[in-house]
């Protein structure tokens, strides 16, 4: 055995190239397969953690007021295992240098450990109920904390009640819904200088808002098996002399959705992405050894002839590859464990799950090592069974040439006779290796494909980008009221020096019912000659906001089966008065791409409520000299609840995409890499196959030059075509990936730019050319009286 592993070492060396080609492919296919499965498996053990430590709510329900004994009776629902009441309000604050921003303050009974939604302290130390100054001591959130340049100490000036208060801030602290902080479904990136979490005693929460032993929220824990649709309904009965407003389960909990929607997303990718490599690096093996066992025909009949068995040759050719695996998993391993700490390190910078999300996934190394040695056990055993069939003596003897096959060019005489020698050699090489020619495609069809996946995300960003704020809004600010005020009041901001326009909305929480099923949503009242803001069609056209009937959000569609024409019923929760019921007929769908609501006309929405003129917000166009004016003045103004800048809602955004360079900039960089090992092994092949051919074409006259240029006919015929179906094949793999994720918060359609497509054929040319290059060089130190000898 001794013989036969210096052997092995012999012909790695003889052929290092392209050993270390396939162990490149093999190493990025590992490294991604450990970067992204430790990242899944690290942000979905650390959500786990974080959610169990913390009791996380299954169920949600938000009351009008309802009386803290209420409790009692929920923790008696079949299935209930544990119960909190609590108060949780947005309201506005304003901050010292007269800017305005919003909490959601959210109230916890003392002690928290066994309530539902605990939160957990980073810093500082945790509210009294009763502090020695007789003030109110709060928690916030670290991102509001550091956004606003806090210190524990300071004092945050909030308005409930249209009162002010002065707040004590004394730590930092989260909890299992504070993990990824939205106001709503239509801000997809946390913006920490205006909306934050605001942690406060129960007691005190009560006092603020003149709630005396009442909540407005009701969260629970369910058993493990039980009948949730039958303890959601007992509690919905429980509930309903209250004003039971809404009621979801966990996984619409925006929080919870947004970090499910990312795990969702590496849960796919991690299984089609590593694969696309590690097939693509087996074929290659297979067709390397398939080769080497031609070629080296009569050496192993030479081994068979002086006792080598089958079982130890075979082992011998197949630890070549098994070689190659090691070599790449080895390095995939280690530059593996970098990409997961750096993916951790973008997860901890999103999502505020103070476990640990970085560390080694030894589990994953283990299965990345096993994927690795199965590819490489694979390959090298299907490619070594012809070994079976060579004898000693039969092997002595030249290999009989192999039956001729016509290319198909050939059957077109009219086309073929017009072609010069050198092309009708190339085409005729190419039609004697066409497993070699179906890898070879597939993989630079991959590599093309990848590049066009990872300039997607770019364009449907951009897309999303110019369609939410260039085409379904254009407003600069947009303000919401503490209470439904009259159209009227909008005079007075109107009249602010440097407003250009405003337009009245009216936000509408509703609960739609359609067929015994219930969706909650969001009706947005606005006149149908309004310009600031639209919904819009899958496309990004504006649709037109009907006088009757509602155009559907495109989140309650799905969940309730609905199209255009249908009728439903909607139920008003506006925390009010009586809930008020009508139905409306569905005149369009609208698909948005940030956030999930419906659109009815303002009239329409006011008619529900038996109301006339009433506006719950406003848009506005403003002239950019007067924002700082005009943000100030609003900020003064007791009765705004919110004021969302349009600028600063697409900075935030882009300052999430800035983070995602790194990624696709990495997708691009493999996706090259993949392209080029491709063509090199492709070219190294044919050329040790062709050498002693083109020796001969040079004896003869042919130049060093004409000689590879014959090689590079030969490329040309396999990568123009494989480029050309990796476009569409590209846009195909990203259909099929979001297609296996969904987002309930943000619409991302499959959009691919004309300059994506050409940039991608390009860098296609780029690693053709480069691995053509690199591997056709070998013709420029051909030994031509070497290899024009008689090795028979």
């Amino acid at each position: 055995m001794k013989v036969l592993t210096h052997r092995l070492w012999h012909t790695i060396k003889g052929s290092l190239g392209q050993f270390l080609g396939m162990a490149v492919i093999i190493a990025v296919g590992i490294s991604l397969y450990i970067g992204i499965t430790t990242a899944f498996f690290n942000l979905g053990q650390s959500q786990e953690a974080f959610y169990k430590d913390n009791n996380f709510a299954d169920y949600y329900f938000y009351v009008v007021r309802a009386p803290e004994s209420i409790i009692r009776q929920v923790e008696a629902v079949p299935g209930v295992t544990l119960v909190t009441g609590r108060i949780q309000k947005d309201i506005p604050v304003f901050k010292d240098n007269q800017e305005r921003a919003t909490v959601r303050l959210t109230s916890y009974p003392l002690p928290i450990e066994n309530e539902v939604n605990s939160i957990q302290l980073l810093d500082g130390r945790l509210f009294s109920e009763y502090p020695a100054d007789g003030g109110i001591e709060v928690l916030v959130d670290p991102g509001y904390f550091d956004a606003n340049k806090l210190a524990f100490g300071d004092t945050i000036n909030i308005v409930a009640e249209n009162k002010k208060y002065p707040v004590k801030v004394v730590g930092t602290a989260t909890g299992p819904e504070f993990t990824y902080i939205m106001k709503d479904a239509s801000n997809m990136v946390p913006d920490y200088e205006t909306f934050g979490i605001m942690m406060v005693p129960h007691n005190q929460s009560q006092e603020l808002f003149n709630l005396p032993g009442q909540v407005n929220q009701v969260i629970v824990q369910l058993a493990p098996g039980a009948d949730i649709d039958q303890a959601v309904k007992a509690i919905k009965d429980i509930l309903a002399p209250y004003g039971n407003l809404a009621s979801f389960p966990r996984k619409d909990q925006l929080s919870h959705a947004a970090l499910d929607a990312e795990l969702s997303g590496l849960d796919a990718i991690s299984g089609f992405l590593p694969l696309i490599f590690l097939s693509i690096a087996a074929g290659i093996q297979f067709v390397i050894l398939r080769r080497m066992i031609k070629t080296q025909r009569t050496q192993i009949g030479i081994m068979k002839a002086i006792g080598f068995d089958n079982r130890q040759i075979i082992f011998h050719f197949s630890s070549y590859a098994i070689m190659v695996c090691v070599v790449g998993a080895t390095a995939g391993i280690v530059f593996g464990i970098f990409m997961a700490s750096v993916f951790s390190d973008m997860y901890a910078m999103f999502f505020n799950l103070p476990q640990a999300i970085g560390g080694i996934n030894y589990e994953v190394i283990l299965y990345s090592l096993m994927l690795s040695l199965g590819v490489g056990v694979l390959a090298g055993f299907t490619a070594s069974r012809p070994i079976l069939s060579i004898s000693p003596a039969e092997s002595m003897r030249s290999l009989p040439p192999s039956k001729s096959s016509r290319s198909l060019l050939e059957n077109l005489p009219g086309f073929w006779n017009k072609l010069s020698s050198s092309w009708k050699m190339a085409f005729r090489t190419i039609s004697r290796n066409r497993l070699r020619l179906l890898l070879t495609m597939a993989g630079i069809v991959s590599a093309v494909a990848l590049l066009i996946v990872s300039m997607f995300t770019n364009d449907a960003v951009d897309y999303m980008m110019d369609q939410h704020f260039n085409q379904e809004s254009s407003y600069d600010y947009m303000l919401h009221f503490n209470q439904p005020v009259k159209e009227s009041e909008l005079l007075n901001i109107s009249r602010l020096e440097g407003v250009e326009l405003i337009e009245g909305i009216f936000s509408l929480p509703v609960r739609v019912h359609y067929n015994s099923r219930t969706s909650e949503d969001l009706l947005m009242g606005i006149n149908p000659s309004n310009t600031l803001k639209h919904p819009a069609k899958e496309n990004g056209v504006v649709i037109p906001v009907p006088d009757e009937g509602v155009i559907i959000s495109r989140k309650s569609a799905e969940r309730l089966g609905l199209k255009v024409g249908d009728a439903v019923q909607v139920e008003t929760l506006l925390g009010m008065g009586q809930a008020h019921y009508a139905d409306i007929k569905i005149t369009a769908i609208n698909y948005q791409l940030f956030g999930n609501e419906s659109y009815v006309s303002l009239q329409q929405a006011n008619k529900i409520l038996n109301e006339s003129n009433l506006l719950t917000g406003a848009v506005m166009k403003v002239d950019s000299v007067y924002a700082s004016y005009i943000e100030s003045e609003l900020s003064d103004m007791t009765g705004i609840n919110s004021i969302v800048s349009r600028q600063k809602e697409r900075d935030n955004i882009m300052s999430l995409m800035d983070s995602m360079i790194y990624m696709v900039s990495t997708m691009i960089m493999f996706s090259v890499i993949l392209g080029f090992v491709i063509i090199y092994n492709s070219v190294v092949m044919s050329f040790n196959e062709r050498k002693r051919e083109l020796a001969s074409l040079l004896t003869i006259g042919f130049t060093r030059k004409e000689v590879s240029s014959i090689m590079w006919k030969e490329t040309i015929p396999q990568a123009i075509p494989s480029i050309l179906l990796g476009l569409p094949a590209g846009r195909l793999l990203a259909e099929l990936y979001f297609g296996s994720v969904e987002f309930d918060m943000w619409y991302m359609p499959v959009i691919i730019y004309p300059s994506s497509y050409v940039l991608a054929a390009l860098g296609g040319l780029v690693f053709v050319l480069l691995g053509q290059w690199v591997a056709g060089r070998g013709i420029q130190k051909l030994d031509i009286i070497e290899l024009s000898k008689n090795m028979d």
